[in-house]
């Protein structure tokens, strides 16, 4: 149960209570009673949505009853201070306002129509918690598109971080294939490092020239993987590959060009897909890292064929 509207109920019958408790009103005991009825009923009526405007009826009736057995025609000005639960809505205020005028009318008639100023006295007095309400309300809108400005401002920055994040990691996997080309580390050793710079959960890499399977601790050699592959590299989720490597997220690339497959790579996460632009990147290295393995052993072949026919030609 809310305080305020339980206070202002216990001021309204106390108010009353005093009036007639101090003047000589004729009607005191019903008013004391009836008081005590007004307060009993606002905690024994269950409280929903809908519980305001019953009670507002009640709050109409409780104090016109008591401005006319009374003749103290300013008790309609407790009306005023009921406004707060009915400024939020227009519809509301409107509801408020028709009831309002029931106590107004009252003390108008009670005092033989003489005492107007009532009526510029209850008007000041709504006008007063409107603008009390309505700066409220501004100050709330305020800080409520401010936090929607940090909440932006937050998002945004996590955006930003994530792309520098990004960014660095490519540059890492980078580094590493560069590395790896110059100092011609195998392939079967190079998967523990860029699986430490993904961050992914095991690399498995399938040596298709060499019919050897490698691949990191925690994932394991199934070749059933190899059935299912098509093209230069592919995201799994929700499939056949992702329940073989018992993961949400599989990327599979093959190291190669055209019909030329020297091998396959999968890429196995449970927490998050790798992103597209490092996985064709490290496609393109690993294609051309090929390349230049397959190169050098032309080299190599040819230097040798002619080392082999200048001895021929030398011992004859």
């Amino acid at each position: 149960m809310e305080f305020f509207p339980v206070l202002i109920r216990l001021f309204i019958a106390l108010t009353v209570i005093i009036v007639a408790f101090t003047g000589d009103i004729e009607y005191d005991v019903a008013l004391f009673s009836l008081s005590g009825v007004y307060l009993i009923s606002y905690f024994l009526i269950p409280k929903t949505n809908n519980t305001k405007y019953i009670f507002l009826i009640i709050d109409t009736l409780f104090i016109s009853i008591s401005i006319y057995l009374t003749g103290y025609i300013h008790l309609s000005m407790l009306i005023v201070p009921l406004y707060y639960e009915f400024v939020k809505e227009k519809k509301d205020s409107v509801y408020f306002l028709i009831l309002a005028s029931v106590p107004v009318l009252i003390s108008l008639y009670v005092s033989y129509f003489s005492e107007f100023a009532i009526i510029p006295l209850t008007i000041a007095g709504l006008t007063g918690i409107y603008a009390i309400y309505y700066s409220y309300s501004s100050i709330e809108n305020y800080f409520k598109k401010l936090k929607d400005e940090m909440e932006n401002l937050y998002i945004k920055n996590i955006s930003y971080q994530e792309k520098i994040e990004q960014q660095e990691q490519i540059l890492k996997i980078l580094k590493s294939l560069n590395k790896m080309r110059e100092e011609k580390i195998p392939l079967k050793l190079w998967i523990y490092d860029i699986n430490e710079i993904l961050g992914t959960d095991g690399i498995v890499y399938f040596d298709l020239l060499n019919s050897r399977c490698y691949s990191t601790e925690k994932v394991k050699c199934e070749k059933d993987a190899l059935k299912i592959i098509e093209g230069d590299f592919q995201f799994y989720h929700n499939h056949d590959i992702n329940r073989i490597f018992n993961a949400p997220y599989v990327c599979g690339i093959t190291i190669g060009k055209g019909e030329e497959i020297d091998g396959v790579l999968f890429f196995v996460s449970k927490l998050k897909p790798l992103n597209p632009e490092t996985v064709k990147i490290i496609k393109d290295q690993l294609d051309l890292y090929m390349l230049e393995l397959s190169a050098e052993k032309i080299s190599q072949k040819d230097s040798s064929i002619t080392a082999s026919r200048q001895e021929e030609a030398d011992s004859n």
